[in-house]
Formats: C-alpha cells, structure tokens, sequence
C-alpha cells in the first residue's frame, strides 16, 4: 500500500510472548544488501523472546527491496521514495513502531551483527534501571573482534568536545544531565524517551544526531548507559565509506556546529563560532597535508553551511565561495598557520605568554656580558 510518498509491505507482527516488553528493531538500508541481509540473518539468532525486525530502505536501487522481502519475509518492510539519511529513516520506523505499541526501539546499523544474548541484556539492563532511557551494546570490530570500537562517548559540554573510550574501565552509566553520548549504531532507546523527547533531528540527516539525541534526553531527566554484557559486532563506515570519504567529512564538520550551538549556553555559546573554526582549520590542514584535498575542501564546505545554518541532505550542500576557500587553504594555512588556528580557538594568553617569554629570552642572550 502506498501512504504519504511511502510503499509498506508488511509481513507477520512481533512474536507474542506476555510479560516480556515489546522490542522493535529498526534497520536503514541504502544501497547495502549484502550487509542487510547478514545482519538480519544474525538477528534470527536472538535469545529475546518478542521482537519484530523493520527494515527501511531508503531509495536503494531497484532490486534490494525484493531481495531483502524474498530471503526474509517476516520482517516489516517500509519503502521510501528517496534517502532521508540516518534520522529520516529511522523516524518514519520509529512512528511505525510507537504506533505498533513498542516498548523498546533498537537503532540498529545495517553494518552490524549481533550476538544471541545482546538484546537480552539490553532489555534486562533497561528494566533493572528505570531511570535509564537510552542504552548501547559495547561495539567490537568486526574484522578484529577482540579489539572494542565504543564503549561510550564522553561529551564536555563546557567546551563542545568529545572523547569516545575504547575501554570496559570507563563509567558506563552517566546520571541525569551528564554527558555520556551512545553511538547509533545500536541505540536502544524506551518508549517513554520518544513520548518525552520526540524523535531524531533530521537536519543532521546523519552523523552527530545520537549525540544531540543523548543531550536532549538528558536535558529531560533520562539516563544513559552502555550495557557491557551486551556485544554487537560493527564493520564500520559502510555507508558513506572510510573516514577519507569527502562527503562524511562535510556532514560530521557541518553537524558538530549544531551540536553544540544548540546546546551550548552563555559565554560558551558566544566564543564557540571561533573555536570551531580553529577546529575546522585544523582537519583541513591534516588533510591537505596528508594529501586528500578533495576532504579539506569539504571540511570548508561544510563550516560554509554551519555558518550560514544550512542543514539537512548532504545532496544540497553549499559550496564555500572559490577565492574564500583558496585563501584559507593556500594564504592563512601556508603561513603560520598553528597561530591561526590558536587565535580562532581563544589561546590569546598563551599566545601572548609565549611571545613575551621569547622577547625575554632573546634580551637575555643578548645581553653584553
């Protein structure tokens, strides 16, 4: 049937089993069958007793739909015209879901592969803990499975800056208004979170929006937590392709802005603008250097659009003007540039102590003896 622009087929409901939440597992597919369908052949191995698999397709080439319906037919398929990214597809499921009376919501990347016991542990965790709304797996690589992706993303919300921990030693719960970030990539979140946060923002249309997600959770008196008995496997990168792809390097400079911009209160918010261009400055740089001008050219594209506050597909980015770009590229960066880059970012005192102490130094040496 066809609803709002959208083609749902749908298949048989949640398994039935009463007492046990109602978990439903959103998975976007864009172009990645092969990774689709590993991922859901993992699922079938699930030791959870009541889930129900979503796939989204969003756009792909002709064909995958049929595929993804022909080898698993119990899973609800939804259809949509185009790519919505990250947050557009997994909000049409997440509607789908909350209307299907879901207890429980998985963000699941297609890229994944989940281990029997996870979504046991996941649920088991979130009901032992009420005040917990969002909960992750601890994700390993999938190609070095003993070697840990995430184990949660520390957020310094009095400067805008992120650490993730690739450790099981790290705090794994943050209380209310903390500033422990989960990764989407296997994002449960409860009902009550939706009902009380709403759904993903989908300017960020990918990258960035678990973490403004995480934040805006918090903000309303939920918890969250990375739940270390349950482990799911990620390929990583899949999508947009390696961290030397232009396109997700535009989206994670452009989205960064938002975060924290949107969040950032006060003083914070005012002297941000400059140190996010300092940080921008900086990728660019590295990536000059490192021979992917194509990379730093979107790093530029995309503070263009943070700036301008244009957000939303990465298909209608904004391109920063020609003679700007090549200033900043091949004039401020090719000369001293650390020193802009530490102007922008506020190190005015350091800089001015440095200066002072060399002026001081070189009188010394100078000095007639």
């Amino acid at each position: 049937m066809t609803q709002d622009g959208i083609d749902t087929q749908d298949a048989s409901g949640p398994t039935e089993c009463s007492g046990e939440p109602k978990a439903f597992i959103i998975i976007v597919n864009w172009n990645g069958l092969q990774d689709t369908l590993e991922c859901l052949t993992s699922l079938a191995g699930l030791q959870y007793p009541r889930w129900q698999a979503v796939v989204v397709d969003n756009g792909s080439d002709a064909g995958q739909v049929e595929a993804i319906q022909t080898s698993h037919p119990t899973v609800t398929l939804i259809r949509n015209q185009k790519n919505l990214g990250y947050t557009g597809g997994n909000n049409v499921a997440i509607h789908h879901a909350m209307a299907q009376g879901a207890d429980y919501i998985w963000l699941l990347n297609n890229d994944t592969v989940v281990t029997p016991d996870s979504l046991s542990e996941l649920v088991a965790a979130g009901e032992r803990e009420p005040r917990v709304g969002l909960l992750s797996p601890v994700l390993y690589d999938y190609k070095e499975p003993h070697a840990i992706q995430f184990a949660g993303t520390v957020l310094d919300v009095t400067r805008g800056s992120a650490t993730t921990h690739k450790s099981l030693e790290q705090p794994s719960t943050v209380a209310p208004g903390g500033s422990l970030a989960l990764w989407g990539t296997a994002l449960l979140v409860k009902r009550h979170v939706v009902t009380s946060v709403g759904y993903l923002n989908e300017r960020y249309f990918a990258y960035h929006e678990d973490a403004e997600y995480c934040l805006r959770a918090a903000a309303a008196g939920f918890a969250t937590r990375v739940e270390p008995t349950a482990v799911v496997f990620h390929k990583s990168a899949r999508s947009l392709g390696s961290d030397n792809s232009p396109i997700k390097e535009y989206l994670m400079v452009r989205n960064w802005y938002l975060l924290w911009m949107t969040h950032l209160r006060g003083w914070r918010r005012c002297v941000y603008p400059g140190r996010y261009m300092a940080w921008v400055l900086g990728r660019a740089l590295d990536s000059k250097r490192a021979g992917r001008g194509l990379v730093a050219a979107h790093s530029l594209d995309g503070a263009w659009d943070a700036l301008r506050g244009h957000f939303g597909p990465w298909d209608q980015r904004g391109t920063m003007p020609g003679v700007l770009s090549r200033f900043l590229l091949n004039g401020l960066l090719s000369w001293h540039p650390y020193l802009w880059i530490k102007l922008l970012g506020g190190e005015f005192v350091h800089i001015w102590s440095e200066a002072v102490s060399r002026l001081f130094r070189r009188a010394r040496r100078e000095r007639p003896r």
